[in-house]
């Protein structure tokens, strides 16, 4: 009696959980058709010759030697510097996210831990800084950088991508919510100043928060081209998106009335979009390990 009686009221949960069940599978089925399948047809597409990519099948796979006089025309086409370009961007990066962590970490640390006067404004000014589109600032920083007299030189793109309020944002949310406040006043206790809490205690735990701004902050200085289009006219100076949007444009590489000598297609342009989606692909799959070895670390430690 007691088992028939309890089947009526564990049913309507079940359904439940396999609604919420259904609704999750819909998502990620919606997520991978609407993002996977653009992704799979580009690194395919650029497989084809220019004629055969309206003719062959849209998922099937062309040869290796398209590939190869793809990259052959990318490359040596007048007026290119894929390799400089490509130089430019990891300097971009690599400075931009090393000046990112630098001022997020400690910022966020201190809107976290410390209560002071105009920390909710503080709060309030990151959050509109990370809402605020490149297109409405770059006015003001083109003419901050004129003024320094940094305009058109790699500093000025890299100083105007290191700030870096969603960083800043992740660093707070990281230090107010999973850091344990018993580890910071032991260390308090035990008479080590501020300074020290923050760079041994705090900051060893926050290898996940590390990983995180890092990651976002390399996607948004690799892919970068609002900024660097404005900020920088040299095209020696160019990183990998400016350049290559530049180059098949000038080509006409999407046009459909372009001459038939010209060695930049669509085919280029495809390979010209993987050039610049591989690399974010693969700090992206990386970085998953290295968030995972950061939360294990920091529970242990904990």
């Amino acid at each position: 009696m007691t088992h028939a009686g309890s089947a009526p009221q564990r049913r309507p949960l079940w359904s439940k959980l396999r609604f919420w069940h259904f609704c999750v599978g819909a998502i990620v089925l919606f997520a991978l058709c609407f993002f996977g399948l653009p992704l799979l047809w580009l690194f395919l597409a650029a497989s084809h010759t220019d004629s055969s990519l309206f003719t062959a099948a849209p998922f099937s796979w062309g040869s290796w030697s398209n590939v190869a006089q793809s990259w052959s025309n990318l490359t040596q086409y007048e007026g290119t510097h894929l390799w400089t370009w490509a130089f430019n961007s990891l300097i971009y990066s690599v400075f931009g996210v090393g000046l990112s962590l630098i001022a997020a970490l400690p910022a966020g640390y201190i809107l976290a831990t410390e209560n002071f006067p105009g920390r909710r404004i503080i709060l309030l000014a990151t959050l509109v800084a990370m809402i605020t589109p490149n297109a409405a600032i770059v006015l003001p920083i083109f003419l901050e950088m004129h003024l320094i007299g940094l305009n058109n030189t790699r500093v000025s793109l890299i100083l105007a991508t290191g700030f870096f309020p969603f960083g800043v944002y992740l660093a707070f949310i990281y230090f107010a919510t999973a850091l344990p406040k018993e580890i910071l006043n032991s260390a308090r206790v035990d008479g080590a100043n501020a300074w020290q809490v923050f760079y041994r205690v705090a900051l060893p735990l926050a290898k996940p928060a590390i990983a995180l701004i890092a990651f976002f902050s390399f996607v948004a200085n690799w892919s970068n081209y609002f900024l660097a289009f404005v900020l920088l006219t040299d095209d020696k100076l160019h990183n990998l998106p400016v350049g290559l949007t530049s180059l098949v444009s000038g080509a006409r590489a999407l046009s459909f009335s372009a001459a038939t000598g010209i060695p930049i297609r669509r085919p280029e342009a495809i390979l010209a979009a993987i050039l610049i989606v591989l690399p974010v692909l693969v700090i992206f799959l990386f970085s998953q390990r290295f968030i995972r070895e950061g939360q294990l670390a920091g529970g242990d430690k904990g």
